[in-house]
């Protein structure tokens, strides 16, 4: 078994009436099946979901960024990233944001943009250990 170790920081001076400033640290034990930091493009709105993460065995741990771009990998894009967990359209990730969660063993993830731009994504996952 491997170890993952993910750390998340938030820090503002100006969100909240207070300044904001924490960070967690966590370490994770994990094993395969794993899929290390990856690229694919998804498909356009109404065509074929892209699975990121198939139905198996164990929890993911998952990780997933819309680039911005374009399948053309040039071209920008604004347009959102729709992660279903099944057949749920269940997180919107706008260009330039990520996600980083634990997901179900039973559950396939898939991906597709939100309007007419094929989008580049970045993705990875981790089988829980």
């Amino acid at each position: 078994m491997a170890t993952l170790t993910p750390t998340l920081k938030l820090a503002s001076t100006d969100v909240t009436s207070d300044a904001l400033s924490f960070t967690v640290t966590d370490t994770l034990t994990v094993g395969a099946p794993s899929v290390g930091l990856s690229k694919t493009a998804i498909a356009v709105s109404g065509g074929s979901d892209t699975t990121i993460v198939a139905s198996s065995a164990g929890n993911k741990y998952v990780f997933i960024k819309h680039t911005g771009l374009q399948s053309d990998g040039s071209t920008a894009t604004t347009q959102e990233v729709v992660v279903d967990f099944g057949t749920t359209d269940s997180i919107r990730i706008s260009a330039g944001e990520f996600a980083w969660f634990p997901a179900k063993a039973s559950t396939a993830l898939t991906a597709v943009s939100a309007g007419n731009q094929t989008i580049i994504i970045e993705y990875a996952y981790w089988t829980k250990g």
